[in-house]
């Protein structure tokens, strides 16, 4: 993997432990404010377009590598 692939894979997580501590925050009744909300929506969509981006980025080396393995556990 490139280091471009490794600083998004790096940003989708950060964004997910911070929609995590959105929540940890919100024990038990998970009521999120209209900022919180706000912020939720963000970090959500900057780990979905990170995630994509990686997916397409990667997909054809993962595409083979799912292959050799496959043809690897045909034998």
């Amino acid at each position: 993997m490139d280091a471009t692939t490794i600083n998004r894979t790096k940003s989708a997580i950060d964004a997910l432990i911070e929609v995590q501590q959105l929540w940890i925050d919100n024990v038990p009744e998970y009521e999120l404010s209209d900022r919180e909300l706000v912020v939720l929506k963000k970090r959500l969509n900057r780990a979905m377009d990170n995630i994509q981006k990686i997916y397409e980025d990667n997909e054809e080396v993962m595409n083979r590598a799912e292959e050799s393995l496959k043809k690897e556990n045909a034998r």
